[in-house]
């Protein structure tokens, strides 16, 4: 009874250790300017010395529009990363969708028509 009931304990503490490890933030601008017109596209960033480097995403497929979304991901192996250095290096994942194309701004009634001349 002893072996299965310290089975027991070491397989849940097993699986709460490997489920606590992975966390998604994801960020979405509201309303037209959320919804994405791209695939996700990503890479794993590194933060070096508690935060004092970081690696900035490099964002080069929007073609000058807006983000519509970023997801921030951690993983076990992320995590083991983090724990074996004592924090001197964290990676995490960094994905991003670009919004749609916003019309430009035009003039509502515009005159299409050059106006009559008054005599």
């Amino acid at each position: 009874m002893q072996s299965i009931l310290g089975s027991l304990r070491v397989t849940a503490l097993l699986c709460l250790t490997l489920t606590s490890a992975c966390a998604h933030y994801r960020v979405q601008a509201p309303g037209h300017a959320g919804a994405p017109a791209t695939e996700p596209e990503g890479e794993v960033l590194w933060s070096l010395a508690w935060g004092l480097v970081q690696e900035q995403p490099r964002v080069d497929n929007c073609q000058d529009q807006a983000l519509a979304e970023v997801t921030q991901s951690t993983n076990l192996g992320f995590a083991f990363i983090s724990v074996v250095t004592l924090g001197i290096a964290m990676p995490q994942r960094v994905e991003w969708r670009c919004a749609k194309a916003q019309p430009s701004p035009g003039e509502l009634g515009a005159v299409t028509q050059a106006p009559p001349e008054v005599r």
